[in-house]
């Protein structure tokens, strides 16, 4: 029984990690930065990923030169490894807390709780990059806990001690998350040889001297580090801002951070909790997945009490006074160190996606302090828990919503390019695509722009990138010079270089439910639907980039598989069939989709088989097609009558032709002026 009781506190950290992260775990994909690593890996294998990161953290690439070889895109094996480590990383943090506290298993097991299902952080499932992360996090865990077990266990003190100077120096080496946090080494360091620790040497010196001594390696490793980053190694993803600042106006920048500190670990420490008790609405989850939110929630509120009711006699002493203050005071140290990174950078935080990455540096800081607060109080153990057991319910229940998100993006992403590999089989090498910003959180244009290379050059292994997209809304006057045609463009993609030329730009709207359209400048001129930023990219739209020919490479792995028996498959070919002139198809590919008893989600979707039945003759047709078009909004009565003057200029004359033109002029008042209309797309404006 003694045996099975000391495998609770892991399998409970387990379960948590399961509730919070793994029930959907095999509908998860790849997110943000996943595919670009991913892309890379697979492209240029280990020089590839050298390139990469080699301007940015080099020594934390050689993880991925290890992992993705063995993983490849295996993207449910990936959740599953981000699982692990993120569990492994709570081991570590209970592990180093019954260390530093042995009388303490209870405020041990709840603060390793608490970092797992973290309310500060929600991208755990992007599990490429994220399972990376948690590799150095329980590293540098395990460093500090190692150190503490050399004290306590003098027997095998050179050899934690070793262990721990390594894991300290990878975590230091790797990335400047946890880097600060080195600083709380020597504090813990301290507790200990207060509480029965020792060295194996120099009993009879000092405390603050044998603290010192036991801290020289990990001191060497700091410093060293530090100068290195310092004089020898300049990140290129971050600039040290807050230096700069203090070059200029030190009293202001000063004040400045000062005000950052206390601002950012309340943040981190107190407003996270209103991600933990967000009740989704019914827009947010359908009633099935809200039933399984409460769940969810109940489950992990239930896996406190459990574990607190099976380890009711391991409970702590009484002595008390001496102890509660230390996770304080050590948990605002954490607080202070821990944001230096983000706060020399002047980066922000967040409690939205991408910026909650950041407060992975104020995790282990706010964890101490709210658990320390806890137990601040003389409550009894009961009452602590259920305090606790409540919270870590809605902790878990925030990272099942998230869960739910990403699994909504995955999808639009893998519908969007299966939509454009039927519209666009191929692509002119040097083509530029420029789209709206498409309706998903956890991808931005670089991350498609590697999808994108992979769909449309699969076997393009030269450093030579073929294609990339763009938002206008971002790129422009940066990666993209001007909304002009024939003007170069180039893009570092660090293992890659992407050369262009804005004659080759193709425009695209993806707003599903609709079809992914490409646009059509001449018609959509006036489409107040458009953003404004893509409007002002219709300069640049065309068609000449798009080749009829191709063989798209979509794995199933990454981009799943979808039906032809859709109606956006039969948009998709008839407005490739369109575009080549090919009226006859659009009208067959017309039939067939019809026929489905689907309907388009977007009017200007009935544009190609208006435009087939005018060059086929069948005038009834076509005008039936307007009718359903022009009839939604003011706006598409201006697109069709445009769609018409085009069918005008090009259907060679005849009588029906010229009635049927003169009929929609009418109806639809083609010739009157129009005025814009106040309220344009409600989509979001980026500065």
């Amino acid at each position: 029984m003694k045996r099975l009781r000391s495998l609770l506190p892991p399998a409970f950290l387990l379960g948590l990690c399961v509730l919070a992260y793994a029930l959907w775990a095999w509908r998860m994909g790849w997110y943000w930065d996943d595919f670009p690593i991913g892309w890379i890996a697979r492209t240029y294998g280990s020089e590839g990923l050298a390139r990469y990161f080699s301007t940015n953290r080099p020594i934390w690439g050689l993880l991925y030169r290890i992992t993705t070889p063995l993983l490849g895109t295996h993207v449910v094996a990936w959740q599953a490894f981000a699982i692990f480590w993120r569990w492994v990383s709570g081991l570590a943090l209970w592990w180093l807390l019954r260390l530093v506290w042995p009388r303490r298993r209870d405020f041990a097991l709840w603060t390793a709780a608490f970092v797992l299902v973290y309310p500060g952080f929600s991208q755990q499932f992007i599990s490429l990059v994220y399972s990376h992360f948690m590799i150095v996090l329980s590293a540098f865990l395990a460093s500090l806990a190692l150190t503490v077990d050399a004290l306590r266990h003098p027997r095998r003190f050179w050899l934690s001690s070793g262990l721990a100077w390594a894991l300290g120096l990878m975590n230091l080496l790797c990335m400047e998350y946890w880097f600060f946090l080195e600083l709380v080494r020597p504090l813990l360091i301290w507790v200990v040889l207060g509480d029965g620790g020792r060295l194996p040497f120099g009993s009879s010196s000092s405390r603050f001297k044998q603290t010192f001594l036991a801290w020289l390696p990990g001191m060497v490793n700091f410093l060293g580090v530090s100068l290195w980053r310092l004089f020898f190694f300049h990140s290129a993803v971050y600039d040290t801002v807050l230096l700069d600042m203090i070059q200029a106006d030190p009293l202001r920048a000063l004040t400045h951070l000062a005000g950052r500190v206390v601002h950012d670990a309340w943040f981190t420490t107190v407003q996270v909790w209103q991600n933990a008790f967000h009740i989704p609405t019914h827009e947010e989850l359908t009633p099935n997945l809200m039933r399984v939110f409460w769940g969810v929630v109940a489950a992990g509120a239930v896996s406190v009490l459990g574990v607190a009711w099976l380890t009711r006699r391991q409970g702590m002493d009484e002595d008390q006074r001496s102890w509660f203050p230390q996770p304080l005071w050590i948990g605002l140290f954490c607080l202070l160190v821990g944001g230096v990174p983000a706060w020399m950078a002047d980066l922000p935080l967040r409690l939205t996606f991408h910026f909650d990455r950041l407060n992975l540096s104020f995790m282990l800081g706010a964890a101490l302090v709210t658990l320390g607060l806890l137990y601040l109080p003389p409550l009894p153990r009961w009452v602590r828990v259920i305090l606790l057991a409540v919270p870590l319910g809605f902790c878990v229940g925030y990272q099942y919503q998230q869960a739910i998100v990403y699994i909504r993006d995955w999808n639009v992403m893998q519908r969007m390019f299966w939509q454009m590999s039927w519209r666009m089989p191929g692509l002119k090498p040097g083509a530029v695509l420029l789209s709206n910003e498409l309706p998903v959180r956890h991808y931005s244009d670089n991350s498609l722009t590697a999808a994108l290379n992979w769909v449309y050059a699969p076997d393009n292994r030269t450093r030579q990138m073929r294609y990339v997209l763009y938002y206008p809304s971002i790129r422009l006057g940066i990666n993209l010079p001007a909304l002009e045609k024939n003007l170069p463009l180039e893009l570092d993609y660090l293992a890659a270089t992407y050369q262009g030329n804005t004659s080759l730009a193709v425009a695209f709207y993806y707003n599903p439910p609709a079809c992914l359209r490409v646009i059509d400048p001449f018609v959509e001129e006036g489409n107040y639907t458009l953003p404004k930023y893509l409007r002002k990219a219709l300069p640049l739209a065309g068609t000449e980039a798009i080749l009829a020919e191709g063989e798209p490479y979509l794995p199933p792995a990454l981009f799943g598989t979808q039906s032809n028996q859709n109606w956006c498959y039969y948009f998709e070919k008839a407005d490739l069939a369109r575009q080549m002139g090919d009226w006859a198809q659009v009208v067959a590919l017309g039939e067939a989709g019809f026929a489905l008893g689907d309907y388009p989600n977007d009017p200007l979707e009935r544009f190609p088989f208006i435009e087939a039945y005018a060059h086929t003759g069948d005038w009834e047709r076509a005008l039936e097609q307007t009718r359903l078009a022009a009839g939604i909004a003011p706006v598409y009565e201006v697109l069709t009558c445009r769609l018409w003057e085009r069918i005008a200029a090009e259907v060679p004359f005849s009588p029906e032709r010229d009635a049927a033109v003169q009929s929609v002029k009418q109806a639809l008042r083609c010739d009157e002026p129009r005025q814009e209309p106040v309220q344009e797309s409600t989509e979001e404006e980026t500065p």
